[in-house]
């Protein structure tokens, strides 16, 4: 019974030892990003975009049936959208700003990456 106890014991000061632990750290704070971070990435994604535009030419050079060159022209808009959201980035001086632009650039080289994956790839059955 004394063997419980000391268990008990040891594995209530463990916890209370972990919460005070817990609340006294706090939540971990954002680093802190800097334009230079942000024209950084900018860099990247433009280089990326770059990149999904060979892919969608390589997808045109291929012949396709109407409906993937409808997809392919849909890709088309998201990859112009995207680089018009870097050119935005790249004018403004607000880290938010920038921040903002270079998410929704994001989220349309995505759209574009799915679109570009849909058009190409084999159906079966021929």
């Amino acid at each position: 019974m004394k063997i419980r106890v000391i268990i008990w014991i040891v594995v209530a000061i463990v916890v209370v030892a972990g919460a005070f632990f817990l609340i006294l750290t706090g939540k971990s704070r954002r680093t802190k990003v800097t334009i230079e971070d942000l024209k950084f990435q900018i860099q990247r994604d433009e280089e990326t975009i770059n990149e999904l535009a060979a892919k969608l030419a390589q997808a045109r050079a291929v012949p396709l049936p109407p409906a993937n060159t409808q997809i392919l022209n849909e890709a088309e808009a998201r990859l112009n959208e995207a680089r018009a959201q870097l050119e935005k980035a790249k004018q403004s001086d607000n880290i938010r700003t920038i921040e903002e632009n270079l998410k929704q650039a994001h989220s349309f080289m995505t759209k574009c990456r799915r679109l570009l994956r849909a058009a190409t790839k084999p159906r079966p059955g021929g």
